[in-house]
């Protein structure tokens, strides 16, 4: 009897756990959890966080081998997520393209075309990015005129910094046989000359036109701009991120990395779907490939959200689908501007549905008040139809929502799990001024309206758009809290401080709101019991620090899984 009772005893005895591989210690790590849990200390096991609490209850848990990370007081945050981010093109963009986004005048991008004009063959194709004509103190756009007197010979196209449109040099113009007589394609502008002749400013569909021409990145290239980016992203406190409108060729790179192991981030990527229910009809078959291929990865950090659509344009062009008129400098209207629909709206009815009926996810990128209308009621009728929970349908940017788009998406996501706005705060401060001069005085104050979200229960997701506006997520804190332009053109606060939010939902936006928008949610985004410890250490408490001083935080330390992958020299 007695030896039945020790063999019960010693089953029923629960084992010991091993010892946390690391723990953080003396600092104030802000969880980001439900509770607004601030404590001084964490456990990491087996990649998540094994336990929260005080220094006292951590570091009795550490055993000889348990690695002690010293926080010296510093704070500690969820590491930070983007939530549209075009990562692979920035990368080629950061390593392979001509850099303008800190170009001042059309001046400076013409020296910088010269400069590298000068060391490229004769013939071959010069490509640069991030130029904003709202930075430059005559406004102007660049000109065809303007490149041809430093490149003849080599075909040239810059994208401006939104992506919507660019400038090309004769040259390309006479590869892409634009001239006088070509017709200005459906959902596209060429900005032409008194004589009709193009100017070389090509937006919306109009740029195809060129960029069709340009030879493709290769896959060590698009494979070495993802490592560089990742490597970036990581040295601003960043562990994830979506990244939109991508096609096969891309996908290959992003898959490479995972089955190689070389990729330590959470991501999930959109593919872009076209303009037509024929595009979208491929790009399901190819999402429907994407998402075999990486669920035979075990314990991948990868996955596939769905397709991005456009049904706007631009509002720095301005193209995107108003109301009413766009403005111009400010005060002036821009007579019979009211932009127009990337997708012929009963189409893109047509290809949401199916996407929705197939329960695939969609961003829609929806700029003007009138776009944002017509996607969020369009979810809300394929919804109805095919009601599916949690496929997290979002309008992407969602810039200037009127009054009926905002309870619908207050709905959408009460009912559905859908209908989030990914928006970018720094688009406030980085293409602010010409922001401030196309919505006008009124519509500025409308801009991102955060705290009217909050007061209806939307949550949103924070971003870039990178490359529209730098990447570092630290910048999109402060501009959902500070909301103040670059350059100041219209003065300080042209978008006025009505929808301004705190440092603290600014954070979630980040992290625990951003977390399931790019296919992670309840495994990443808060510091939480057997969450991810994927951790970011700040040189300063953003809590805390007066709000310009957000702008300016600098990641001492970021952890993936555990892992630290990040570390700031002194």
């Amino acid at each position: 009897m007695i030896k039945a009772i020790v063999a019960f005893s010693l089953l029923a005895t629960p084992a010991i756990a091993a010892p946390p591989e690391t723990v953080l210690l003396h600092g104030r790590i802000i969880t980001a959890d439900a509770a607004g849990s601030v404590v001084q200390a964490l456990a990491i096991s087996d990649g998540k966080v094994s336990a929260v609490g005080s220094d006292a209850d951590i570091a009795k848990l550490a055993g000889p081998n348990t690695r002690i990370i010293d926080l010296k007081g510093r704070t500690a945050t969820p590491g930070l997520i983007d939530t549209h981010a075009h990562i692979l093109s920035t990368g080629l963009g950061e390593l392979y393209e001509i850099a303008l986004g800190d170009a001042r005048s059309v001046a400076e991008i013409v020296k910088r075309v010269a400069a590298r004009v000068a060391k490229t063959p004769k013939g071959e194709w010069i490509a640069g990015v991030g130029w904003d004509e709202g930075k430059f103190a005559d406004g102007r756009y660049p000109t065809a005129a303007d490149l041809d007197a430093v490149s003849p010979d080599n075909p040239v196209w810059l994208e401006n910094t939104t992506g919507h449109y660019g400038v090309a040099n004769s040259a390309a113009l006479k590869l892409g046989n634009v001239t006088a007589a070509t017709a200005t394609p459906t959902a596209g502008t060429i900005e032409r000359l008194p004589d009709g002749r193009p100017a070389g400013v090509m937006k919306e569909t109009a740029h195809d036109l060129i960029t069709r021409l340009i030879p493709p990145a290769s896959a060590a290239q698009r494979s070495a701009a993802l490592v560089h980016m990742i490597k970036r992203l990581h040295e601003e406190g960043m562990t994830g991120f979506k990244d939109p409108s991508i096609g096969r060729e891309d996908w290959e790179a992003y898959l490479g990395l995972v089955k190689a192991g070389q990729f330590p981030i959470n991501a999930c990527v959109l593919f872009s779907g076209g303009r037509s229910m024929a595009t979208a009809t491929k790009a399901l078959t190819e999402i429907r490939q994407a998402k075999s291929e990486i669920a035979s990865v075990p314990g991948s950090s990868l996955s596939v959200c769905g397709v991005k659509l456009f049904m706007d344009g631009s509002g720095a062009a301005p193209t995107a689908w108003m109301y009413e008129d766009w403005n111009h400098h400010r005060t002036e209207i821009a007579q019979g501007n009211s932009g127009y629909p990337q997708i012929e709206p009963n189409e893109y009815r047509q290809m949401i549905a199916m996407f929705i009926n197939a329960d695939i996810g969609i961003g829609t990128h929806a700029i003007g008040d009138k776009a944002i209308d017509w996607v969020v009621d369009g979810y809300a009728a394929a919804l109805k139809a095919h009601p599916v929970k949690d496929l997290r349908l979002s309008i992407i940017h969602a810039n200037t929502p009127t009054d009926h788009a905002i309870a619908t998406m207050a709905a959408l996501q009460r009912d559905y799990g859908s209908g989030y706005p990914e928006t970018q705060g720094s688009f406030a401060w980085w293409i602010g001024d010409i922001y401030a001069a196309n919505l006008g005085p009124a519509r500025s104050q409308r801009l991102n309206p955060y705290a009217t979200y909050v007061k209806n229960g939307i949550i949103w997701g924070g971003g870039s758009d990178t490359g529209v506006t730098p990447f570092p997520a630290r910048l999109g804190l402060w501009a959902s809290v500070a909301r103040e332009p670059s350059g100041g053109t219209w003065g300080k606060t042209p978008f006025g401080a009505a929808e301004s939010v705190d440092i603290n939902t600014a954070l979630k936006s980040y992290t625990t709101w951003a977390a399931p928008l790019i296919g992670q949610a309840g495994r990443t985004g808060a510091l939480a019991t057997g969450m991810a410890a994927d951790i970011a250490v700040w040189d300063r408490d953003p809590t805390k620090v007066p709000t310009a001083a957000i702008k300016d935080m600098k990641a001492d330390l970021t952890l993936f899984r555990g892992r630290v992958v990040y570390e700031r020299t002194p």
